[in-house]
């Protein structure tokens, strides 16, 4: 169930990028007139998009095999 859940918010989320995008191509196109709700509305998805889609994907990875080791402190610090 909770897949389901994840999937739906995914698409819903992938919808909401792409009408973003083509609603602020057209107000680039338009010569960039003052942004009206709908283009304010556009960005904010936009961003709310891109960070969900940052924490979300390798970027955000939390098992611990995506980590970097710790340093040994046996190890001199300095070139090899």
């Amino acid at each position: 169930m909770r897949r389901l859940a994840f999937l739906i918010v995914a698409f819903a989320l992938l919808v909401t990028g792409i009408e973003s995008i083509k609603i602020l191509v057209a107000w680039w196109q338009a010569g960039r007139p003052a942004p009206g709700m709908e283009e304010i509305l556009a960005f904010a998805a936009l961003a709310l998009v891109g960070v969900v889609w940052w924490r979300h994907s390798v970027f955000g990875c939390r098992n611990s095999a995506c980590l970097l080791p710790d340093k040994d402190a046996a190890d001199p610090p300095g070139p090899r």
